[in-house]
């Protein structure tokens, strides 16, 4: 048994280093793996920091941009916020556009109702312009009346004389025939017609010239030299009564021819003659001249010169256009304000007023009329 000891602690140890090499074999096998399970760790561990290191680098780039696009972003906003500025400055002037837009609308309409009116005034003033003239053409003529017609061969058998009209004769039967005398305008300032002048027997100065105008019409046709009287030596006989003998005349006087009634255009002047107290003088004359007066181009006293003027209340010489008289010519202004300044002419067809240095009349204020009417309408065509 003391023999058998040794043995079995040999054994034991025999068993015992056995199970140590069989756990070290154990362990070193472990070992082993866990060195390539370490080494697939760092493996794995190299490529994460690999793609760590790629990732911060994209990181960085993204910061950047991320960086730039702030920027972008805050210059956008300044952008935007001049934008909305921009935009209420235009809502607003839009507001004051709209607003200015009505306006003008409300305008245009007031200026179309304007229009209207103003066309309308227009053609009642072209309306009236028009019946003036007619009612000068009317009456540069005398009527063919029975009462007239009885004058007329008074004038003709009494006043004309081996080719010569007498002027002062016609005057006398103005009077002795027809009851013509002068009377004051009841209105102040009015034209009267023919038709009224006799109807009135007689009238103011410009009514015995608006009538003497229309007589010397009568006798265009005839190629009688007018004779007026003035101041002379002799007595010049106006009207003789052959079955009384009678006759009337002026003293101190003698026969001047002014001209021809087939040549000569007798035309009714005004023109002042001084002041009594406040209140302008002024009178009316017939004029004869070889020129026509159409236009206020025709009134110039290189035009008229020579011209002689007569009374027609009775037939007596008064002067002529630069020998007493002159004429106002357009841009003379004040022109009007001198005496014996012709200032008021009357044709067969028109009356001519001189004021604010020109002429003016009634066919030249229907031409105005008619521009402004032209005007008008392109006014509505725009």
């Amino acid at each position: 048994m003391a023999n058998l000891l040794p043995y079995a602690l040999l054994a034991l140890l025999a068993i015992a280093t056995i199970a140590s090499i069989a756990l070290f074999l154990q362990a070193a096998g472990q070992n082993e793996r866990l060195a390539d399970e370490l080494a697939g760790v760092k493996g794995g561990l190299l490529n994460s920091q690999k793609e760590l290191n790629a990732t911060k680098a994209e990181l960085a780039v993204t910061k950047e941009e991320i960086a730039l696009q702030r920027e972008d972003i805050s210059g956008l906003r300044a952008e935007l916020n001049d934008s909305e500025t921009e935009i209420r400055e235009l809502e607003g002037r839009l507001n004051e556009s709209e607003a200015e837009l009505e306006d003008t609308k409300n305008t245009l309409s007031h200026a179309r109702e304007e229009i209207v009116r103003i066309r309308e005034e227009a053609l009642a003033m072209d309306g009236q312009i028009n019946e003036s003239i007619s009612w000068f053409r009317d009456n540069s003529a005398l009527p063919g009346t029975l009462k007239v017609d009885r004058f007329l061969n008074r004038v003709e058998k009494s006043c004309v004389d081996d080719g010569t009209l007498n002027l002062g004769c016609a005057s006398y039967l103005m009077k002795e025939d027809l009851g013509f005398l002068y009377k004051d305008d009841p209105t102040g300032d009015r034209l009267y017609s023919i038709d009224e002048i006799i109807a009135r027997k007689g009238g103011d100065c410009e009514d015995f010239s608006l009538f003497f105008k229309a007589l010397l019409g009568r006798f265009k046709g005839e190629n009688l030299e007018l004779e007026a009287w003035t101041d002379g030596i002799g007595r010049y006989t106006i009207y003789e009564d052959a079955s009384t003998g009678r006759y009337w005349y002026y003293d101190n006087t003698d026969g001047i021819t002014l001209g021809k009634s087939s040549q000569d255009n007798p035309y009714a002047v005004c023109y002042f003659t001084g002041f009594v107290d406040d209140t302008r003088i002024g009178h009316c004359v017939i004029m004869l001249a070889n020129a026509t007066i159409d236009t206020p181009d025709d009134i110039t006293n290189a035009a008229l010169v020579d011209a002689p003027l007569f009374e027609p209340q009775d037939g007596g010489y008064l002067g002529s256009v630069g020998d007493g008289f002159f004429v106002c010519e357009t841009g003379n202004e004040g022109c009007d304000d001198g005496d014996y300044s012709l200032t008021f002419v009357i044709t067969g067809s028109d009356l001519f007023q001189f004021s604010d240095g020109k002429w003016n009349y009634y066919a030249g204020r229907h031409g105005e009329i008619n521009g402004l009417l032209e005007r008008l309408d392109k006014i509505e065509l725009e």
